[in-house]
């Protein structure tokens, strides 16, 4: 014979009874602690707070956005590209390469905007070409050209 009990043996805890509230348990619906009078007088101020806002003139719509105006471009068509002899510094490949694929030696900024919106060249993705005087800028600032 073993010390272990079998599990029929075991006690079984009782479930607890659902419990009803009592009536002096109950709870009444709140008051707020103001009694009748008390909540006409809440009304009323709530009434004159109404009437004095409603005195207010009211809020006005603001005007609608009007047009931002464009800015102007950042080189003049009449400048010429001069290539300065350093290396294309863009990998190639990419759509830059492309764009500045366009720049000839001796084309005008106008000639390059153009050129830019005619030609037939597509991006890496196969989308047309999206350059602009931000690209004039950039080969300018890396010494790849000079605006004469």
């Amino acid at each position: 014979m073993s010390n272990v009990a079998s599990i029929t043996d075991a006690p079984v805890k009782k479930k607890a009874k659902n419990s009803k509230p009592s009536g002096a348990t109950k709870k009444k619906p709140a008051s707020n602690g103001a009694s009748k009078n008390g909540r006409e007088e809440a009304l009323n101020a709530v009434t004159k707070t109404t009437a004095t806002v409603s005195n207010v003139s009211p809020i006005r719509a603001a005007p609608p956005p009007q047009p931002r105006e464009r800015k102007s471009a950042i080189y003049s068509s009449g400048l010429t590209i001069k290539f300065t002899g350093g290396p294309n510094p863009v990998t190639e490949g990419t759509n830059r390469a492309a764009i500045w694929s366009l720049f000839e030696d001796g084309m005008t900024v106008g000639g390059f905007m153009l050129a830019l919106k005619t030609t037939e060249k597509r991006g890496k993705t196969g989308q047309p070409l999206k350059g602009s005087h931000g690209d004039l800028q950039i080969a300018v600032e890396k010494g790849y050209i000079e605006l004469v």
